[in-house]
């Protein structure tokens, strides 16, 4: 059983980690602390970068659904969280902890994701446009990267009352995407 919530864990950190490093690279194209300076070289490759900031955007939307999505057939936390539970695998303490922090942190800005997940961008609804459904979700970029940032505290908590230990989620790709950002302004006239 340990080998399972193990491999589970590692499953659910990986997930994590990915929508992360999405979420940074879409970030870097779109925020307007970073997008002014680099918009020229961004604006010369075009439909290579409109398609990047879509592509980062769709793929931080699936890793973040599928952290919290119910089904039973695959990894993620509400499904680990009852398997913990009716296996009597935490104490009860811990679990209370972790089953409040998905309940009233990460579960409301989830659905945020799932209305846009489910009618913008996994299947696209004929009822309503795109506009309407980033208005019936009403999320905004900061909620995204607090959803990416609770679970990885939910995680932690939850490998910490598990087996004592704490996953660092240090990877980044912010440095990355600015100095490729910058090297390109730099080629400017190339």
């Amino acid at each position: 059983m340990n080998s399972e919530i193990d491999s589970y864990i590692t499953e659910l950190q990986r997930t994590v980690t990915t929508a992360g490093l999405n979420y940074e690279i879409w970030w870097v194209y779109k925020s307007k602390d970073s997008r002014p300076a680099y918009i020229k070289a961004m604006s010369r490759y075009n439909m290579f970068f409109q398609t990047s900031i879509h592509a980062h955007f769709v793929a931080l939307l699936v890793e973040l659904y599928r952290l919290y999505e119910t089904r039973k057939d695959t990894y993620n936390i509400p499904s680990l969280l009852n398997k913990l539970r009716n296996q009597k695998l935490l104490n009860e303490d811990a679990l209370v902890s972790l089953e409040e922090t998905y309940q009233e942190v990460a579960k409301p800005l989830w659905v945020k994701v799932n209305i846009l997940r489910n009618k913008a961008f996994g299947h696209r609804s004929k009822a309503h446009t795109v506009e309407e459904v980033f208005q019936e979700a009403d999320v905004s970029p900061l909620e995204l990267k607090e959803l990416v940032e609770v679970t990885k505290k939910l995680l932690n908590n939850l490998t910490l009352a598990w087996n004592k230990s704490a996953h660092a989620f240090n990877l980044g790709a912010r440095k990355d995407i600015l100095r490729l950002l910058g090297d390109l302004e730099k080629t400017k006239n190339g």
